[in-house]
């Protein structure tokens, strides 16, 4: 029998009659969505769930978030009397909260993080060491803090994202473990796929600016011109992209190779469902790999990467929502720290 326990103080709330809990790659916070009783059987008082409660949610033992209630809709008639409880993980905070005007100078992307994070008691783990320190770095006025650190992140070639316990995750390693198995005729009840070629081009150009040296200068400063070829798109499709930041020669190449390897992963988006919350090593979690056995859609051992999970409970079934897709998808560049004169 599955088990979801959503944890306020001392109290635990089981009396669920539908759930949905989702966590993605690229989303920083994880969010819920229960339904559940005020009373069931055993149970002599009511515990209303209040909004702003701290709270935590745990599906068959595994703490899947750590956060707040955003908010609680009552229902209620003669016969039932049913309470749904929304939220978020603590770092949904970073999103809704707007960034102090403060200016970091010779700080890392990790000890810029930490600072903006304390104050709503998000901690932060450093998975990247991406430790070169900024000259300067200040966010724009009203950005909110989530968006200030993906400004820096993006630099950094860093990947913001949550784990479930609170904690903001600075990371380049998705897709570094290997999760469960997903087999056609086996674990999978349901699928959906989208391939698209919409978005990839045959050869992608990036031109941009930078100032010369001693070293460097001439026609190859002032313009870097650099190109990248998809050998999965046969048409002529020919795309060109000026660069928003002051860019080397080193620098559009990687940028070019970067923009060809993430629109391929990201026209092939594969949905499975499966039966439960688990797999035999563990809970279905996103930023793993996952080996795909399915005839149907051409796939043979491949291996993509699980880029969500929704935990469902409801009258279908206990089950999991799995968003796939190649791991080119997340892959990341660095990107040469803005100028004084650019800004962030």
């Amino acid at each position: 029998m599955p088990r979801a326990v959503l944890q306020i103080g001392s109290s635990r709330y089981e009396g669920w009659t539908r759930i949905s809990v989702a966590r993605a790659l690229d989303r920083v916070s994880g969010r819920f969505d229960l339904a559940l009783t005020e009373r069931w059987p055993g149970q002599r008082t009511t515990r209303p769930v209040r909004p702003g409660q701290a709270c935590t949610v745990a599906l068959d033992g595994h703490t899947v978030i750590t956060g707040y209630v955003d908010e609680v809709s009552v229902d209620y008639d003669a016969t039932a009397h049913t309470v749904s409880v929304q939220g978020r993980d603590k770092t949904g905070d970073l999103a809704d909260c707007s960034a102090p005007a403060s200016q970091f100078t010779g700080r890392t992307l990790a000890q810029v993080a930490r600072d903006l994070c304390a104050p709503y008691g998000v901690q932060v783990r450093d998975l990247a060491q991406a430790g070169a320190p900024f000259r300067t770095f200040k966010g724009g006025e009203g950005d909110s803090v989530l968006e200030v650190l993906e400004a820096a992140a993006r630099v950094r070639a860093v990947l913001l994202t949550s784990d479930g316990a609170g904690h903001l995750v600075l990371t380049r390693s998705a897709g570094a473990s290997r999760g469960g198995a997903l087999t056609l005729g086996d674990n999978v009840v349901k699928c959906s796929a989208r391939f698209s070629e919409r978005d990839r081009h045959h050869l992608y150009t990036i031109k941009g600016q930078a100032a010369g040296d001693d070293d460097w200068s001439g026609e190859a400063a002032a313009h870097p011109c650099a190109t990248a070829r998809d050998q999965g798109v046969t048409r002529h499709r020919p795309k060109t992209i000026i660069a928003e930041e002051s860019i080397d020669q080193a620098a559009a190449t990687a940028r070019a190779a970067w923009e060809r390897d993430v629109r391929y992963g990201r026209s092939r988006t594969v949905t499975y469902t499966v039966q439960g919350w688990t797999h035999p090593g563990g809970l279905w979690e996103p930023g793993v790999l996952a080996r795909v056995e399915d005839a149907f859609l051409g796939y043979d051992g491949a291996e993509l990467l699980v880029c969500s999970a929704t935990w469902l409970l409801d009258d279908e079934g206990c089950r999991t929502e799995l968003e796939l897709c190649p791991p080119e998808a997340f892959a990341l560049v660095e990107l040469p720290e803005p100028g004084e004169e650019e800004g962030w």
